[in-house]
């Protein structure tokens, strides 16, 4: 027996196929930008291949916003561990 429902990550390059004209649309920078959203989002293919159930481009917002919380605590701790090491050389 195959499988009969599409897994998370076939269903998203369906979803994403869709988005071809708005990818070629874009500006050489803005499309790499694009891509780069596009590969933060695949690293979230396991917690979004949970739920068959739910729209694909509901995943790739939620992933997506994912990846750019991740990203801004990232920065942020930097950013906060840098400040204590500025305030530490201060006069």
């Amino acid at each position: 027996m195959g499988r009969t429902v599409l897994t998370y990550r076939q269903r998203l390059d369906a979803e994403l196929e869709k988005w071809g004209s708005f990818e070629k649309a874009l500006l050489k920078n803005e499309r790499e930008t694009f891509n780069s959203l596009i590969g933060h989002v695949y690293h979230y293919a396991h917690a979004a291949s949970m739920y068959p159930e739910r729209d694909p481009f509901d995943l790739f917002l939620m992933s997506g916003l994912l990846s750019h919380e991740e990203r801004l605590r990232s920065l942020e701790k930097d950013l906060k561990q840098r400040m204590k090491l500025d305030a530490r050389m201060a006069p």
